[in-house]
């Protein structure tokens, strides 16, 4: 693969410098905003002017400063080079440890980036979702690396068992395949998208439900067809106003014992999705409550009727990097146990 880099700072740096996915693409050229840059050495390459992409051969545009969507923007309207074409440079830095979580792999082998021939072939997977992630054979998706650790952590219990999970956005059905091979053959699988192509991912214990997970209605009625849900994973719009419709609808009717999860979290950030640092509307900003809700049996009976309906059913919450885990467990009054004499 041709591909030009856009920044010449330390991320280009680095991935030049320690990046084996580097050794597996032709650069054909690295350019940067800055003229006072132009000219310059990085390694071998000279520093140019953007403007190379109207006249170098290339496939692949990796955009390696940290504000990826503004650098986008700028391409896309100055040199009309389609989103498809860029790579973000975290979408490629390959950890040292296959558990960390900063390397977000495209696996897909005929993929919206095209860049999932450049996994590095020093990932060892550590459990089955990982195996069958970097397998070449299943449909496109879309996930960060160490979700499967997280999910792992907390579905395991569930294979082999006849559990029932909800994924809200199926994409491009891989992730059906890849529950259905975690899980076993006794799983039900049940996708929510707003894509009605996506109903042609149904097969033998999958089924896929279109609607908006905006909408309250439809998703009670999807728990109450296909449900009580084991798992609930919500992979939808990551748009804050849907993923709380979302949970406040769901986890109510989701199955004591069962766990709820919503990633990318990291939109709770982005404006562009309703999010924004500290913003109270956010989704991560909401979830903060959940501390609460864990502690509720010792909330004053003043002070309870501030606290949700679903508070004594929040057993913990665990947060990650862009996803949070809710496991739900009705927990009552807490028992004092003394020792000694």
């Amino acid at each position: 693969m041709k591909v030009l880099i856009f920044g010449a700072g330390e991320n280009a740096k680095f991935f030049l410098n320690h990046n084996p996915v580097a050794s597996k693409v032709v650069i054909m050229g690295i350019m940067d905003n800055d003229n006072l840059k132009w000219g310059k050495k990085l390694n071998d390459f000279t520093i140019e002017s953007p403007e190379i992409m109207r006249t170098r051969e290339w496939d692949k545009i990796i955009i390696t400063p940290n504000c990826f969507e503004e650098i986008a923007g700028q391409i896309e309207k100055q040199y009309g080079v389609e989103k498809s074409k860029l790579v973000k440079i975290s979408d490629l830095i390959i950890p040292e440890k296959s558990n960390m979580g900063t390397v977000r792999l495209q696996c897909d082998y005929d993929d919206c980036y095209g860049i999932s021939d450049l996994v590095p072939d020093k990932i060892i997977p550590s459990n089955r979702m990982e195996e069958f992630y970097l397998q070449k054979s299943h449909r496109i998706m879309n996930k960060w690396w160490h979700y499967f650790e997280v999910y792992h952590t907390f579905f395991h219990k569930y294979v082999g068992t006849d559990v029932k999970i909800l994924e809200i956005g199926v994409f491009k059905g891989g992730s059906m395949q890849m529950w259905k091979d975690y899980f076993g053959e006794k799983v039900m699988i049940v996708g929510i998208d707003i894509d009605e192509k996506c109903k042609t991912f149904e097969e033998d214990n999958v089924r896929i439900c279109i609607g908006s997970q905006a909408d309250k209605d439809f998703l009670a009625d999807v728990s109450e067809t296909w449900g009580p849900f084991d798992i609930v994973l919500d992979d939808g719009s990551h748009v804050m106003e849907h993923q709380i419709i979302t949970f406040e609808t769901l986890f109510p009717l989701l199955k004591e014992g069962g766990v709820f999860v919503c990633e990318d979290c990291h939109t709770s950030y982005w404006s562009s999705f309703g999010g924004g640092y500290k913003k109270k509307e956010s989704f991560m900003e909401y979830s903060k409550n959940f501390i609460d809700c864990v502690n509720s049996q010792h909330v004053n009976e003043s002070d309870k009727n501030q606290m949700p309906a679903y508070a004594e059913h929040i057993k913990a919450c665990h947060y990650y990097d862009s996803i949070v885990v809710v496991e739900k467990e009705h927990r009552g009054t807490s028992v004092v146990t003394e020792f000694g004499q």
